[in-house]
């Protein structure tokens, strides 16, 4: 067989492997049988793509079969600890802090550093916080994008490293991402409010914010159940700018009709604020408005009443764009546009639900 076709199925396997498709770090791998009658090799053949494999440290031997090899300790030619970047929306934000902080504890267990800044949610920003890190020689960045159309987005395609997408999905470019499942977690969260015996809804997202999946799953799931959200009551607030943040939802409990109101909020920082506003008005929680966020941050238990909020496994996504992104640089692959989705968690408090009623945990 040439050997152009042995390199091919080597660099085929590589990418499968750094994507996950054949399995995690210690799963068995394929026998040399096995690799032939999927590959339609021959046995000597099969026999050499595997050594090679582990030759390149992505496959160990152990007993008389193979298994996917773990990532091993990153250095630079010069000896020096290899360097990563991370890229946040906001660090001032709990949950980016949260999620690059569980980012650099992955760094330094395969002996890499995290190089880590905020785009303070400006793309020009963004873009040259990017560029500072290839300056500094990373080799991969992961990216909690800002980027909101087709134009923009085409400048992560000029990044000379490898880098993964955190939390959003681009629309018009391919490459791996971690995500959270918004639109699932936003449809539960209605169908929380239409079980709580609510008929009038409202929602608050954030300004500048397209693609805005969880408010789309809160609307489809409403306009599902026979229910409206009137574009009356659909805020886009700035969380950066607090006076119009207020005013803005102050405007919109001013107007609240006679009648329970659900009130979805874009994250738990909106949903806050709007419970601090009904007590200047005198609105009781959840009597009279129910009030849910999203991200779950410890402020959401803390205030009066507790929030109802959607919890991140902030944890989960960190880890798997970490393991995205070392493969990627390790196996020295191309993204393939592989997007891994994870299920969020429903945590209902007070806010939405009477004391006198049971909590209760929703996947």
């Amino acid at each position: 067989m040439p050997d152009n076709k042995s390199e091919a199925i080597v660099h085929s396997l590589m990418g499968r492997i750094a994507s996950g498709e054949l399995g995690r770090i210690g799963d068995r791998f394929m026998t040399v049988r096995e690799l032939c009658v999927r590959e339609k090799v021959s046995l000597k053949t099969a026999f050499r793509i595997l050594t090679t494999l582990k030759d390149e440290g992505i496959l160990e031997k152990r007993g008389r079969g193979f298994r996917i090899a773990p990532l091993l300790p990153a250095s630079s030619d010069m000896g020096r600890p290899m360097l990563i970047g991370f890229l946040a929306t906001c660090l001032e934000s709990p949950y980016f802090a949260k999620l690059a902080c569980h980012a650099e504890e992955f760094a330094h267990s395969v002996g890499a550093s995290l190089i880590i800044a905020s785009s303070n949610y400006d793309f020009e920003t963004e873009c040259e916080r990017l560029k500072m890190f290839c300056r500094q020689g990373v080799a991969g960045i992961l990216i909690c994008p800002w980027a909101s159309t087709s134009e923009q987005e085409e400048f992560y395609g000029t990044l000379p490293v490898p880098y993964v997408m955190v939390g959003r999905q681009l629309e018009t470019a391919q490459c791996d991402a971690v995500l959270v499942n918004n639109q699932k977690a936003a449809q539960q969260m209605a169908r929380h409010f239409i079980e709580q015996g609510i008929e009038e809804f409202a929602y608050i997202g954030q300004s500048g914010t397209l693609h805005d999946q969880r408010y789309y799953g809160y609307w489809a799931e409403l306009s599902a159940a026979g229910f409206s959200l009137p574009d009356k009551n659909i805020v886009r607030a700035d969380g950066q700018n607090p006076k119009q943040c207020s005013d803005a939802i102050l405007k919109l409990l001013k107007h609240k009709r006679k009648g329970r109101l659900g009130l979805f909020c874009y994250h738990d920082l909106f949903a806050i604020r709007a419970i601090n506003l009904c007590h200047r008005l005198g609105l009781k929680i959840p009597e009279d408005i129910a009030i849910a966020g999203f991200d779950d941050l410890p402020a959401a238990a803390e205030t009066y009443p507790p929030l109802t909020s959607v919890s991140y496994p902030v944890k989960d996504m960190a880890r798997l764009a970490f393991e995205s992104l070392y493969a990627r640089i390790k196996f020295k692959t191309l993204s393939n546009g592989i997007s891994r989705y994870l299920d969020s968690e429903l945590i209902v408090r007070e806010s939405t639900q009477s004391s006198a009623s049971p909590r209760h945990r929703a996947k």
